[in-house]
């Protein structure tokens, strides 16, 4: 296993390191060099937990409310293992029990986005906004939704408002990337531009920004993996895996743009491969190469 990752990573690295309008050298590291977490695993307390809430799902059977909370507090413990059938059949079963309950709504308008049931995404994502017309993420989700489905104008009027909502987020800058650069490729380079001069928080992934902006090529942005990480701490691993997956599908995402699909489904690959079940990006990696590979 530590051997075909190392693969992939190699094939990624060695493709060629190039911006949106020019090229830099190949990255020259060996597979000793490369920066690797190891892939998160489910610990026992989890397991334990996702039992104790069966139980409390049987001893709540006569308070809907009350059951219709397990079923979603399970779901998420399931989501995290990696477990998607189980927690979308746990949080439909929270909807059919409380129809209000506008947690569960996101988690299947994720999960209809990343199976390219674009209608039950949008009708998930139009009952949050029903439900909860201050909910912050429904405009973030329902745009990479509309982004995916290939309605661009919609994804960026549902994006632009989810980034005036929080422009010190990089994550929110990155997705109105993408839609605005289907609809013109030059004017979304300076809107990211400007977006990211604009920013005032050190937050890492703004590095991931810096690449989109041409301000760092990708080496670099693969250099600063470490930046700010002390490996004496408890949760440097966790910490690093989270950080790889982020990284590996926005470069993943990169490479597409620059029409280099081998690279960039190695990137994909490697986002998948730290196990950050909970991750947008965990999700959406599987959505891209799945689409890459109906393509081929």
């Amino acid at each position: 296993m530590k051997r075909c990752l190392s693969l992939f990573i190699t094939a990624a690295l060695l493709s060629g390191c190039s911006s949106l309008s020019g090229s830099f050298s190949a990255d020259d590291r060996t597979p000793s060099e490369l920066i690797l977490a190891e892939p998160l695993q489910v610990n026992y307390q989890t397991e334990i937990m996702l039992m104790r809430y069966s139980q409390l799902i049987l001893d709540a059977k006569d308070d809907r409310v009350r059951q219709a909370r397990y079923f979603y507090e399970r779901g998420l413990l399931a989501d995290s293992m990696g477990l998607r059938s189980l927690a979308h059949a746990d949080f439909q079963r929270a909807l059919t029990l409380q129809p209000n309950f506008v947690p569960a709504y996101n988690f299947i308008g994720l999960y209809m986005t990343q199976t390219e049931q674009f209608d039950e995404a949008f009708d998930a994502y139009d009952s949050i906004a029903e439900l909860d017309p201050e909910n912050n993420y429904v405009l973030l989700n329902r745009g990479i939704a509309l982004y995916y489905g290939e309605r661009y104008t919609l994804a960026v009027d549902d994006l632009v408002s989810a980034y005036d909502e929080a422009p010190n987020d990089p994550f929110r800058t990155l997705w109105l990337y993408y839609p605005e650069y289907q609809i013109n490729a030059e004017q979304a380079l300076k809107s990211v531009k400007s977006r990211y001069d604009q920013h005032i928080d050190d937050s890492w992934s703004w590095n991931i920004v810096a690449l989109y902006t041409q301000a760092i090529n990708e080496t670099q942005l693969l250099d600063k993996l470490l930046d700010g990480l002390d490996k004496h701490e408890r949760t440097y691993n966790q910490t690093l895996a989270h950080r790889l997956t982020e990284a590996y599908f926005y470069l993943g995402k990169y490479k597409l743009l620059m029409n280099d699909k081998s690279a960039a489904e190695s990137y994909f690959k490697l986002a998948l491969s730290n196990n950050v079940y909970e991750f947008i990006e965990h999700g959406y990696a599987r959505l891209e190469l799945a689409r890459l590979a109906s393509n081929r």
